[in-house]
C-alpha cells in the first residue's frame, strides 16, 4: 500500500514553522508584507483572495488588498509597478484570471521576479528554465515540499508530466530540466500518454479528467502526484483512480487533501523568503 502524501498535515507543519520565522523577522523590524490585486467581480476569485489575506494575517504578516472591480489594463499595470517599487512590500500577487477585457499577459509581466511570490511572470519562468534563483509557482513548490517532507528523492527518476498549464506543468518541466532526471511531457489527448505513464517513476497529472490514469497504466513503485479537480456534484475526484493505483504506487497524493492544501501555504512561504532576503 502506498504512502499517502498528506498535504493538509504538511501544510500545518509548514505554517507552524512560518509563524516562528515571521516572529523572528518582526523582531528585526521587518514585517513580511504581501500585496494582493484582484480585478473584476468574480465571487470565487474574491473568496480565494480573502482566504489568502486571512492566512497571511494569521501568520502575523501584513496583507494589502487592492480590489479593482472596474479598471483598465493600464491602471492595473501602474498599480502593480507601484507595489513592486514599494520597499515595504515583499511579495506581489495578481489573482488570475484577471477580469474580462484586461490584458493578462501585460499585467503579470509587470510583476518583478524579486516580488513574484506566485511565480507567474514570464521573467520568472525564464529564470526557472535557466536554473537561476527565483520563486516557484505554488503548485510546483508544493510538489517539491511533499518530496522533502516524506524523504522522497526527486533525482535520478523518469518524470512524466501529463498536462502542461502555465501555473504547474510548464514551470515544473522547466524546474526538472535543471535536475538529474529524465522528463517526458504529454497532454490528455496524446496517443502516447499510456505508454509514457507506464514508463514513469514519477507521474504528475493535471488532466482535468476523472480517473484518466488507471492501475494498468502505471508500474509498481511509481510516485503519483495528482493535481486533478474533477467535480461531480459536490464530490471531487482526481485524474488518477486513487483506490486502484495506490495498490501499486509507493507514494501518492489524495484528492482532495494532497497538493491543494499546500498552495496558499507555499505562497506565504515565498513571501516570508522574500522578506528574509530584504532583511539581509
Amino acid at each position: 500500500m502506498a504512502v499517502i502524501l498528506d498535504g493538509k498535515e504538511t501544510s500545518e507543519k509548514v505554517m507552524e514553522e512560518l509563524a516562528a520565522q515571521v516572529e523572528e523577522l518582526k523582531g528585526k523590524g521587518v514585517t513580511p508584507t504581501l500585496a494582493l490585486v484582484l480585478t473584476g467581480t468574480d465571487k470565487y476569485s474574491s473568496r480565494y483572495v480573502r482566504m489568502k489575506v486571512k492566512r497571511a494575517e494569521n501568520l502575523g504578516m501584513e496583507a494589502r488588498f487592492h480590489h479593482l472591480e472596474e479598471t483598465t489594463t493600464e491602471e492595473v499595470v501602474k498599480i502593480v509597478e507601484g507595489l513592486c517599487e514599494d520597499p515595504e512590500i515583499h511579495g506581489v500577487l495578481v489573482q488570475l484570471p484577471v477580469a474580462e477585457g484586461l490584458d493578462e499577459g501585460a499585467i503579470v509581466e509587470a510583476v518583478t521576479p524579486e516580488k513574484d511570490v506566485d511565480g507567474i511572470s514570464p521573467s520568472t519562468l525564464g529564470k526557472i528554465l535557466l536554473g537561476e534563483e527565483s520563486f516557484l509557482p505554488a503548485g510546483v513548490d508544493a510538489i517539491f515540499e511533499l518530496f522533502r517532507r516524506y524523504d522522497l528523492d526527486p533525482e535520478g527518476k523518469h518524470w512524466v508530466v501529463a498536462g502542461s498549464t502555465n501555473w504547474l506543468g510548464k514551470p515544473l518541466i522547466a524546474s526538472l530540466a535543471n535536475m538529474n532526471v529524465t522528463v517526458s511531457a504529454c497532454g490528455k489527448d496524446d496517443l502516447r500518454m499510456s505508454e509514457l505513464v507506464r514508463e514513469a517513476d514519477v507521474v504528475c497529472t493535471e488532466l482535468s479528467k476523472k480517473h484518466a490514469v488507471t492501475a494498468d497504466m502505471v508500474k509498481d513503485g511509481v510516485i503519483v502526484i495528482d493535481n486533478g479537480n474533477n467535480y461531480e456534484g459536490k464530490k471531487v475526484f482526481g485524474d488518477v483512480d486513487f483506490d486502484a493505483v495506490s495498490e501499486k504506487a509507493s507514494a501518492i497524493t489524495p484528492v482532495p487533501g494532497g497538493v491543494g492544501p499546500l498552495l496558499v501555504t507555499m505562497l506565504m512561504s515565498n513571501t516570508v523568503k522574500a522578506a528574509s532576503l530584504s532583511s539581509v
